[in-house]
């Protein structure tokens, strides 16, 4: 069995093996929008036929991008001590972890969708970025695990989440029961099922219009109130997974917890970023 059927299927859980450390350089293939908030980049990587997937469909790299248009990205090499360091007289590139959208084994070719903000160090890269820059990647890890004898799914995420969100819901089995809320910027962030995003899972699919500053409200993100107005989870044992703002998952958790007593042991709430904090 395929190491992601085993994260979907629930055969042990969360039992995978051991993160292996490996940096690759890789070639942009293609860059563009695929919605007004987000960009989607596709890389093709030098060496992809090292790269080992997590075993996890939410599964995040580091993306290494050059600190200026003179600074190529240099990557930590492998001592004979066992340990990665950069080599003398380079310094670590700026990076920021994004999702994998999707592999390739094939052609080594990973595609990554980007979130569009201010300020962030890889997104204003992406704005810039043309075919055949340079960036650096690793092996990916992740957190996505179904739980033996799940029945259904509910994700719950920011626009941030959205390509985890794509990519679990291409890689359910068919007929699964999944109910997935997703708050965007705006309408036309949508990634409607059958369109953007394949599945052959019964998805129930709510869009949240308001992320971002919005003058009538404090901060960017209303996940917790999106959170309190589900009420009822569908029957049976299932899995909740939460991805977002960090304190925010930890709201959205505890309503889960507390407020409905749905099992704690079938939460993942993963904290993407922090409000105020650079995504480090």
């Amino acid at each position: 069995m395929h190491a992601n059927a085993q994260a979907l299927s629930g055969v042990e859980d969360h039992d995978h093996e051991a993160y292996v450390e490996d940096n690759f350089l890789a070639s942009v293939v293609s860059i563009g929008h695929l919605t007004p908030a987000m960009m989607r980049v596709v890389l093709r990587l030098e060496g992809g036929e090292r790269l080992l997937v997590s075993g996890h469909p939410d599964e995040w790299v580091r993306l290494a991008v050059p600190a200026d248009d003179g600074t190529p990205v240099v990557l930590p090499v492998l001592r004979e001590s066992g340990r990665w360091e950069m080599p003398d007289g380079a310094d670590y590139a700026p990076n920021r972890p994004y999702t994998v959208r999707r592999w390739n084994a094939k052609t080594s070719e990973m595609m990554l969708d980007m979130v569009v903000h201010e300020g962030g160090v890889a997104a204003r890269w992406a704005m810039a970025a043309k075919v055949g820059d340079v960036v650096g990647i690793c092996n990916p890890e992740g957190r996505f695990w179904l739980p033996k004898g799940s029945r259904w799914l509910l994700m719950l995420t920011d626009i941030t989440g959205l390509p985890a969100v794509g990519r679990v819901l291409e890689e359910l089995p068919q007929g699964f029961k999944a109910v997935v809320h997703v708050e965007i910027p705006s309408d036309a962030d949508r990634q409607e099922i059958g369109e953007m995003i394949e599945t052959a899972a019964d998805v129930e699919m709510t869009w949240h219009i308001g992320h971002g500053q919005h003058p009538e409200r404090p901060g960017y993100t209303q996940l917790p109130r999106i959170a309190r107005e589900i009420r009822q989870l569908p029957e049976g044992p299932g899995y909740i997974y939460i991805a977002g703002e960090a304190r925010a998952v930890a709201e959205c958790r505890k309503h889960f917890r507390d407020t409905l007593s749905f099992d704690k042991r079938r939460i993942d709430a993963v904290g993407y970023w922090i409000e105020g904090q650079a995504r480090v």
